[in-house]
């Protein structure tokens, strides 16, 4: 998922985190949380030019 905003990318991280996320109609497991979570967080490290904190 891209975002366009810091803030787009944190609302979406306090959404899923704050309730029960469903995958394919299932609820997701706490690998797939954690999966989102990392992609998320790579996002916010793009828009803030720090790609290097996950690329090294």
């Amino acid at each position: 998922m891209e975002f366009d905003t810091v803030k787009e990318a944190l609302e979406w991280l306090i959404e899923i985190n704050s309730g029960k996320l469903k995958v394919n109609g299932e609820e997701a497991t706490i690998e797939k949380l954690q999966e989102v979570n990392r992609e998320t967080i790579y996002g916010i490290c793009d828009l803030l030019g720090l790609s290097d904190l996950y690329l090294d």
